[in-house]
């Protein structure tokens, strides 16, 4: 039961995520992310931080879904989450190596890292429960 619960708070979390990157997507860029916005490059990362945004609404909304009706595919969820982003952290710092230093801030990425380690726990607690109790205690 702790799985599906983790994720549909997971999937609260990414709803108010989408939130601040989209409906908030000005003062988030400026105030936490510290975009410099006076660039040419400024209506490009903000269309980013937005695009960003409505894959969080998206996900925020299947996490609840299958929080509620389909703890397997949760748990599944809440192991896959972690690994994309630790796929998606090192291609975009490969493919970064050639570019200026960034001078953003980021303020965002604390919040993130405890999002990915409430993720990558539960899986953890979850496959070892489920092993514990058997796969079919996890069904329904």
């Amino acid at each position: 039961m702790f799985v599906s619960v983790i994720s549909v708070l997971i999937g609260c979390y990414d709803l108010v995520r989408g939130f601040m990157h989209t409906i908030l997507l000005d003062y988030s860029a400026t105030h936490i992310a510290v975009l410099d916005l006076t660039t040419s490059t400024a209506r490009d990362q903000l269309k980013l931080l937005g695009a960003f945004g409505v894959s969080n609404l998206e996900t925020g909304i299947a996490m609840i879904l299958v929080g509620l009706f389909a703890r397997k595919i949760a748990l599944a969820m809440l192991g896959a989450i972690p690994l994309v982003y630790a796929i998606g952290y090192f291609t975009i710092r490969y493919n970064s190596e050639d570019t200026p230093p960034s001078t953003a801030h980021w303020g965002g990425v604390p919040m993130l890292m405890g999002y990915l380690c409430v993720c990558l726990a539960t899986f953890i607690a979850g496959v070892v429960v489920m092993r514990r109790r058997g796969s079919a205690q996890l069904v329904g």
